[in-house]
């Protein structure tokens, strides 16, 4: 009994730490100081980086933005998920501008091979509404959380990418601030080990 605390006692600690229950192998997910880990690419005048003053919890945020006529701006990041049976995906928004023909797909792609190469086997596209974010963030209001969690992956998925556009289109505009980026697995600690006992 007693020899069987100290590992009780362990168990309790990792699930109140948020780090144990929320690996997020993306880089720099919360973009933190910049855009590091992440493709940056725009066509037709459109914009995509860093934005340090606005975001959630706090500043630092992936400024997207598409004013031109069929202007683009483009994020991405290639992820390994090939320990993986299933993910949540989900990331924060704040829209600042979008209308007409204007859009913009966030989406996740798994792939049959490492680093996001070979054939793409599903797509996970994260849904229009969500959860307001009430964190203090900047501005104070108006971000919202979008998630897909739970979702179970295709057998053979190696790697996963993360897509963010804003496409204005013909006759729109679009324009978002996006931050908390997640790719974690489903909150589950210690899924084979301890079952049991």
């Amino acid at each position: 009994m007693f020899a069987k605390l100290p590992l009780a006692v362990f168990a309790t600690l990792l699930i109140a730490s948020p780090a144990a229950s929320a690996y997020n192998v993306l880089k720099n997910g919360s973009f933190s100081g910049g855009s590091d880990g992440w493709n940056l690419s725009s066509t037709g005048g459109g914009q995509a980086g860093y934005e340090s003053y606005f975001g959630t919890p706090a500043g630092g945020s992936l400024r997207l933005q598409s004013y031109n006529i069929n202007a683009t701006s483009h994020a991405d990041q290639c992820v390994d998920i090939h320990k993986w049976f299933a993910l949540d995906f989900s990331l924060r928004k704040f829209n600042n501008g979008e209308s007409g023909s204007g859009t913009h797909p966030f989406k996740l792609e798994t792939y049959d091979a490492a680093d996001c190469g070979g054939n793409v086997l599903s797509t996970i596209t994260l849904p229009e509404t969500g959860d307001t974010v009430v964190d203090g963030s900047n501005p104070a209001t108006g971000w919202s959380e979008v998630s897909v969690p739970g979702t179970p992956l295709p057998s053979g998925a190696l790697s996963a990418k993360v897509s963010v556009d804003t496409i204005a289109g013909p006759t729109g505009v679009s324009y978002y601030l996006l931050d908390d980026v997640q790719v974690v697995p489903p909150d589950e600690i210690f899924p084979n080990d301890f079952e049991g006992n």
